[in-house]
């Protein structure tokens, strides 16, 4: 990459100061330092190549350990902070037909990891009530197999079946997971996914369908007919299901299940196991005195029945173990006892109602930020709604299912209505006339060719601005400046800068026909070494894990990348053309609007996002932060939301629901399993 940056540096130098060598022709100066890149991309090429080859067993290892890096951490959230997880018993529910062999009629959390090694083929469906532990079980199993993972072993990998067409192959889905969400490159990621080095946990397939008993029609149906497709050879190919109990046994009733899967429900944790995790989690029992012999003295009451699922156990203990900064306690438990606490729903609602302020409280927003409480309920609410509205309707966009679940922030443009589209559209344009300007009016051209030229790129400008509105879903663009690997980031630059060379060359041979040979090459290998050093640091071969806030960084660095290097390649151009230094100014304005009008690869999605963002203000009905991403990931800092490949969702499903139904204040606009 620096070698790359050195040559255009070299290049602009030959071109815009005195030559190096007395009596020396600039211009093949600037040739025959790309030439010099072009040799050295080749090698690059080959050495690229090989690794590709070979390369696919020290892929999965460095995925190993990024997969184990973040399910750690989405264990600890999970868990409330606690080291301490609920022993949650589970029993096996043979399936009609096509079971799996080796499982055995019961199991508990601590043994899972041994029960799922001991199934043949190795394919589990863990399913519950709401808030049940499914989350924690599939977490546990995962963790388990990649701390004691052999060479050769699959590494799981967490998706989010809510974002999957089961009209695309499950392999395709999954690589697509990797790529956008471990960095892998697509060569790569296809190469896991074929040799079965990953073994997809697909979390939550009841939120595919808004409807709790979805029919034979439905895509959680469609996507349990594409797992039995799944194969590794002559058998079943490994996975990982969770789902709640109501949609997959009414699936089953359609006589459709994951064949040769054992299908294991974990049940309902007893007065005693609440009571014994409570004593054992609180730190001083003493407080919780009241709370404990009501659970002994009405062990199916709404206090026992309300607490009965790991998740709000773990909400419990948090919101009521919380501490001012001068020690006291901020609430006492016997708030559980209070009259107006009497059903289990009302145990419910008590503690998600101070969840968000508890919260706040237990991990203060960042420096800067003076989010209160109501606030961040307020902007919970609209996302809350917005996942709600899609979720419950079903809604599609150009062929795309919108989320019912996961927060994807350069997705969620909808919500803010055609405002984003029309920012998307119309700011590329303005950038576009403005390049055009910049030549039209300094080049030395008489009136006539001026206002053909306006014309022309006007007619563009319409085209750029439709082409813009109807891309509903961009891709983002990928550039990747941080050097988590050396060796494989050089290794994967070769075949961006050799592509670059390649498409340089062809320019440069078309370019000298009309302006000869010299000028030709030297323009051509300058365009070809600005087009691969961009394409190059978008094909990294760094396996790391993307947060959802990269994906708009990178596709934010990839537009401002291009459009700088396509600026100072038309910039050289030009200036071989013409022949003087001031046509770098004409070439550069040119090619920077090109670049930034025409949006590749990258730059349009980070667009259409601030578009959103302008669209949700306050006062619009729909009122969210100007830095959404970072209040994003304060909320997962604070365990109000957890984050699912590149996008969020909120840390329970009882949350999103409960945000919902509740408006925030009047001054304010107003998943299914994360227990520990």
């Amino acid at each position: 990459m620096f070698g790359s940056v050195a040559v255009v540096l070299l290049a602009t130098a030959a071109v815009l100061g005195e030559p190096a060598l007395p009596g020396a022709d600039r211009r093949l100066v600037v040739g025959l330092a790309s030439l010099a890149l072009s040799v050295w991309s080749g090698r690059l090429a080959v050495r690229a190549g090989r690794w590709q080859d070979t390369g696919t067993r020290e892929v999965a290892d460095r995925l190993a350990v990024e997969v184990l890096a973040a399910e750690r951490a989405a264990w600890r959230q999970l868990l409330g902070g606690s080291d301490r997880a609920i022993d949650v018993p589970f029993v096996h529910h043979p399936a009609p037909a096509h079971d799996a062999a080796g499982a055995a009629p019961y199991g508990r959390l601590e043994e899972v990891a041994d029960y799922y090694r001991r199934l043949r083929p190795g394919r589990l469906v863990i399913t519950g009530a709401p808030g049940a532990g499914k989350t924690v079980l599939a977490l546990r199993i995962m963790l388990l197999l990649v701390e004691q993972r052999s060479a050769g072993d699959p590494v799981p990998v967490r998706l989010s079946p809510a974002s999957w067409d089961p009209g695309m192959p499950l392999e395709e889905f999954v690589a697509h997971h990797l790529v956008e969400t471990y960095r892998l490159t697509r060569a790569a990621a296809d190469a896991l996914v074929k040799d079965r080095r990953v073994l997809p946990v697909l979390d939550g397939l009841d939120e595919m369908d808004a409807d709790p008993e979805p029919g034979y029609g439905s895509r959680a149906a469609r996507a349990l007919e594409a797992l039995n497709a799944y194969h590794q050879g002559v058998r079943k190919a490994q996975l990982i299901v969770t789902c709640r109990s109501g949609p997959y046994s009414a699936l089953e009733a359609l006589r459709v299940w994951a064949h040769d899967a054992a299908r294991v429900e974990i049940t309902p944790l007893d007065a005693v196991t609440v009571r014994r995790f409570l004593a054992d989690r609180v730190n001083d029992p003493a407080r919780w005195r009241n709370v404990l012999d009501r659970l002994a003295a009405d062990p199916t009451g709404p206090l026992a029945t309300g607490l009965a699922t790991p998740w709000r156990l773990t909400l419990a203990a948090g919101v009521h173990e919380q501490r001012h900064p001068g020690g006291a306690f901020a609430r006492h438990p016997d708030t559980l006892l209070a009259p107006a606490v009497d059903t289990p729903d009302a145990v419910r609602d008590h503690l998600l109602d101070l969840f968000v302020p508890a919260a706040t409280a237990a991990c203060p927003p960042p420096s800067g930020a003076d989010w209160t409480p109501d606030q961040i309920r307020a902007w919970l609410s609209v996302l809350a709604r917005y996942l709600d509205g899609d979720g419950a309707t079903g809604r599609s966009l150009a062929g795309r299912a919108l989320p019912g679940t996961d927060i994807v922030l350069h997705e969620l443009w909808p919500l803010a209505g055609r405002r984003g589209r029309a920012v998307s559209a119309v700011v590329p344009v303005v950038v576009w006339l403005a390049g055009c300007a910049v030549p039209l009016s300094l080049a030395p051209l008489d009136t006539r060719s001026r206002l053909v030229g306006l014309v022309v790129a006007t007619a563009l400008a319409v085209l750029l601005s439709c082409a813009s509105w109807r891309a509903l879903w961009p891709e983002p663009g990928r550039m990747y400046l941080r050097r988590r690997n050396a060796s494989a980031e050089r290794r994967n630059l070769g075949p961006g800068i050799a592509s670059g060379v390649l498409t340089g060359l062809a320019f440069g041979t078309a370019f000298g026909l009309g302006f000869g040979p010299v000028i030709g090459l030297a323009s051509g290998l300058t365009l070809g070494a600005a087009v691969g050093l961009v394409v190059s640091l978008g094909t990294s071969g760094a396996v790391g894990a993307v947060r959802p806030r990269d994906i708009l960084r990178n596709d934010l660095l990839a537009g401002a990348a291009v459009t700088v290097a396509a600026g100072l390649a038309f910039g050289l151009v030009v200036t071989l053309v013409v022949g003087r230094p001031s046509g770098f100014a004409f070439g550069s304005a040119f090619g920077f609007a090109f670049a930034f009008g025409t949006g590749m690869p990258g730059g349009l999605v980070g667009l259409r996002y601030a578009g959103f963002l302008t669209g949700t203000r306050k006062g619009s009905g729909r009122w969210l932060p100007w830095r959404l991403g970072r209040f994003l990931d304060w909320c997962e800092e604070a365990g109000l939301v957890r984050i699912a490949g590149v996008g969020y969702q909120f840390r329970h499903r009882e949350l999103q629901d409960h945000l919902t139904g509740h408006r925030a204040a009047a001054s304010h606009p107003s998943r299914d399993d994360a227990p520990a």
